[in-house]
């Protein structure tokens, strides 16, 4: 019998569609913006010019690494306790148990069933939740480590890692007072966004409370343990990222259309075909969401791609010789900041969909197929005008300027 809460999110909050979804983070964004820019955009400019000979930070723009400052601060209130209880000799065993993991047979199946033994229960030991990690470059350091010791937050780990850089340079007192800011912001942002966004998120504390019970020894606790202001951030995110990369991926010769598995009709007689870049749909499935997605693409000029969670994005970088490709992702906007990083880690140009609801294995016990608001996936296909201005540049008080069509 499936558990009374079984999606953490919903961009529905009980409409037929999720058009007011995208209609109220375009809202948000403004806000939100506002907020980064006015606590953090000193700190952001000071960042910049410290990397100013740094080709692949300069490819960031100035509200993603806002995003990352932010960031900063959510995972430092979020897990900062954890980090500062986590023994050195605990990390080191759970890096060598991610990497043991991708061994495939038995090896990976003992890797990952010890990772979910240690995880919750020694990783997250919530009698370490209120635990204090002082901020600074040793706790920094210690967070970073944390992050990547789960094998969850790689990804987002790297794009921390020039902030602490950046921040040792400065000395021991100014990293204090910035990672202190950060937090704070952090705990604004936590505000503004439950009551911008929080109808979107009304079963995620339930499902958190239900997790420890639940995924006591599943090696995916760590990843489905995000409270609402980490689904606030995805979501946030995901504009931020559009925005950045929107002319980029409008410039590509070509565009491919990433959707996870978890979009299939029926994943036990899926007939998609596998290639070196994932799985091929062959319209086997009418109801199919993607074979929907497949014939949208053929009639609107893209490719349709199924991606499982764990793979390789490079095979879309750019390289000599090789046709320009830019990207759409799909994902729950608990993992979509990984993907989004990993996709400008290898210098692709991609946009991202939000997906309406979660719907897999990871967070549910009966899956069902999930879906994507269609208009908005055509609006990042098409390089939307109102998608390629940054956020700030919204007018709020023009109904015409923010509505969905």
């Amino acid at each position: 019998m499936a558990s009374p809460v079984t999606k953490p999110y919903s961009l529905f909050a009980g409409e037929n569609n999720t058009d007011t979804y995208y209609h109220d983070i375009r809202i948000f964004s403004v806000k939100a913006l506002n907020l980064l820019e006015e606590n953090l955009g000193s700190l952001t400019d000071a960042l910049i010019r410290f990397y100013h000979e740094d080709a692949e930070i300069a490819s960031y723009s100035r509200e993603e690494l806002l995003l990352e400052a932010l960031m900063t601060g959510v995972y430092w209130n979020r897990y900062g306790g954890y980090a500062q209880e986590s023994s050195e000799a605990l990390m080191d065993i759970m890096k060598q148990l991610s990497v043991l993991r991708k061994v495939p047979g038995q090896t990976g199946k003992s890797a990952d069933e010890a990772r979910g033994i240690l995880g919750l229960q020694m990783m997250e030991n919530p009698e370490h939740e209120n635990s204090f990690l002082l901020p600074g470059i040793q706790g920094f350091e210690k967070l970073i480590s944390w992050m990547e010791a789960t094998g969850e937050f790689h990804r987002e780990a790297r794009q921390l890692t020039k902030w602490m850089h950046f921040l040792k340079d400065t000395g021991d007192g100014f990293a204090f007072i910035c990672i202190c800011l950060m937090r704070n912001v952090a705990s604004q942002f936590s505000v503004i966004s439950q009551e911008a966004l929080g109808k979107y998120t009304r079963e995620t504390e339930q499902f958190h409370k239900n997790v420890r019970r639940k995924y006591a020894k599943r090696e995916d606790g760590i990843s489905v343990n995000r409270n609402s202001t980490e689904y606030h951030l995805g979501m946030l995110g995901a504009y931020l990222i559009n925005d950045a990369n929107c002319r980029a991926f409008s410039d590509s010769e070509e565009k491919v259309l990433l959707v996870p598995g978890c979009m299939k009709g029926d994943a036990v007689n899926c007939k998609a075909v596998k290639t070196s870049c994932g799985e091929h749909c062959t319209l086997c499935a009418e109801k199919c969401q993607v074979n929907h997605l497949t014939k949208l693409g053929k009639s609107n000029g893209f490719e349709v791609m199924i991606l499982k969670h764990s793979s390789d994005l490079s095979v879309w970088a750019p390289s000599p010789g090789k046709i320009k490709t830019g990207v759409v992702g799909v994902a729950c906007p608990a993992t979509l900041l990984a993907g989004g990083f990993e996709l400008k880690h290898h210098n692709i140009p991609a946009q991202c969909v939000v997906l309406d609801h979660c719907g897999c294995h990871h967070w549910m016990d009966n899956p069902v197929s999930t879906s994507l608001n269609i208009k908005e996936l055509l609006r990042r296909m098409e390089g939307d005008a109102t998608g390629c201005c940054t956020a700030r540049q919204i007018n709020i008080n023009s109904e015409e300027s923010i509505e969905v069509a």
